[in-house]
């Protein structure tokens, strides 16, 4: 009796097509609120039947509307084709202005300026040489003696915390010229991945929620927002921390005459380089600084999650991989174990390639991307958009959607992405858009793939992963899917 009525309870939050009702004054915050512990999948439940386009209806006088897609066509006119139109604005800024002036947060002229200092830092001929050597460094000194230490017997471990640990290591060191030492058998407080799990946990619930709801919270400095300050603080506390350190380190190098063969974007902007340009304000290093390590705490780290979840219910895969990188890869021993002394070779991993797209397309690191529309338009499916239309790009959705990706499109099969010819296949950033598309597509998305083999097969070489039964795995409510 209990369950029937549950049911019909449930159902009156549904209109016939099973879409969330439109009620006259709360729109539809009633099914918000029933499905906000499962964000990702309500979205490409509503996403698949209402075929890739639904307008959200938020409470009425409030700013909690926003236009939903999953339609490869309006996604490519959105990212690509008329760019120009969909930008992040006052909007995105509300929930991320965190990060200042940075890349992330951008427009127009200033988000070029940036681009621009991040693509020639990246691919630098320093930069890979120092991330080369960085990576076999962390992989044999911190990776390995973390990995001997927890495979003992009964030893049970956070994979993803090591992840993010191992991740955070690396990108200080390139970011900043610092290694914080958080991968060890110690596993020392992580301040900074902390601090950005409650930003973007809070920048969800600013999308979400009315405006002033939010302002009361920051106001009263309670619940999440809180949380947020206290992440502000924890952010501009690291960065004065590196930003004095690596001021020391140029001082006594200047000193000694000696050569400093250290390469990092800190730096760059410390000395004028050519890349950064004349140094800025520290405000502004800050901002860039913060976005680079963010970068290097969310895509590796996460993806490198889930693709030891996936593979663990899929030991089919696993057994190709293995035998992939017995076949392609070179390998020396550090610590005890064998790892890639080659990652040029890392490129031959086709079937590892694979895997990493499938594990992206169903588990994207940025779930859900945000625009504004700055003037009234038309979407190729038809529909109309109101000049400041907050539109929400279901990311998540796109790779669950059966008319994109076939009927087998909840399952985890890296061969959909191999070709005839077994090269991988090249689909178009509009249907695989994990790295974005168009303009502001990943500058790091290559780095990233580089990351995660090398780590991967670190770890598949030498170590079988076991995942613990009985827990609860998805998606944390987030900008991001942490």
């Amino acid at each position: 009796m209990f369950v029937s009525i549950f049911v019909r309870f449930l159902y009156g939050f549904t209109d016939n097509n099973g879409l969330p009702r439109n009620w006259p004054l709360v729109g539809m915050i009633p099914t918000l609120l029933l499905n906000i512990h499962r964000p990702h999948d309500e979205v490409a439940h509503v996403l698949k039947r209402s075929n890739g386009t639904f307008f959200y209806k938020g409470i009425w006088f409030t700013n909690t509307s926003f236009f939903c897609t999953s339609d490869p066509g309006n996604v490519r006119y959105i990212l690509s084709s008329n760019n120009s139109v969909y930008l992040k604005g006052s909007e995105w800024l509300k929930q991320f202005d965190i990060f200042g002036e940075a890349l992330f947060n951008s427009d127009g002229d200033a988000w070029k300026r940036h681009r621009k200092v991040f693509h020639a830092f990246l691919h630098h001929p320093q930069f890979k040489q120092s991330l080369s050597k960085v990576l076999h460094q962390r992989i044999g000194e911190g990776l390995a003696k973390v990995l001997e230490y927890v495979s003992r017997p009964e030893m049970v471990v956070n994979l993803q915390d090591l992840f993010v640990r191992h991740a955070f290591d690396i990108g200080c060191i390139m970011a900043v010229g610092f290694n914080p030492g958080v991968l060890s058998v110690e596993f020392p407080e992580n301040r900074f991945h902390r601090a950005m799990s409650d930003t973007l946990e809070a920048a969800f619930y600013r999308y979400v929620m009315p405006d002033g709801l939010w302002k009361l919270q920051s106001w009263l400095q309670i619940g999440k927002e809180k949380k947020r300050t206290e992440a502000w603080k924890a952010f501009d506390d690291l960065l004065t921390h590196y930003m004095s350190i690596q001021r020391h380190k140029l001082k006594e190098t200047m000193a000694s005459s000696n050569e400093d063969d250290d390469f990092n974007l800190l730096k760059c902007y410390l000395t004028g380089h050519e890349i950064t340009g004349p140094t800025p304000k520290d405000s502004l290093i800050r901002d860039n600084i913060i976005h680079f390590l963010f970068a290097s705490d969310d895509t590796y780290s996460l993806t490198l999650t889930w693709f030891f979840y996936l593979i663990s219910k899929t030991p089919m895969v696993e057994i190709k991989i293995r035998e992939e990188i017995k076949t392609h890869l070179s390998m020396k021993h550090v610590e005890g174990l064998q790892i890639p002394s080659n990652f040029e070779e890392l490129s031959k991993l086709t079937y590892l390639h694979a895997a990493f797209n499938e594990t992206l397309r169903l588990f994207p690191p940025i779930p859900f991307e945000f625009r504004t529309c700055t003037k009234p338009d038309i979407l190729p499916s038809g529909h109309r958009v109101d000049r400041n239309t907050r539109i929400l790009i279901g990311i998540h959705a796109m790779g669950r959607m059966e008319s994109l990706w076939g009927e087998d499109c909840n399952e985890f099969k890296p061969e959909r992405w191999i070709s005839e010819e077994g090269k991988i296949k090249r689909e178009s950033p509009s249907k695989f858009c994990a790295f974005l598309a168009g303009p502001r597509i990943c500058p790091g998305k290559e780095l990233s793939f580089l990351l995660m083999k090398a780590t991967a097969t670190a770890i598949i070489h030498n170590y079988n992963v076991h995942v613990i039964e009985g827990q609860n795995i998805g998606p944390k409510n987030s900008a991001f899917s942490r």
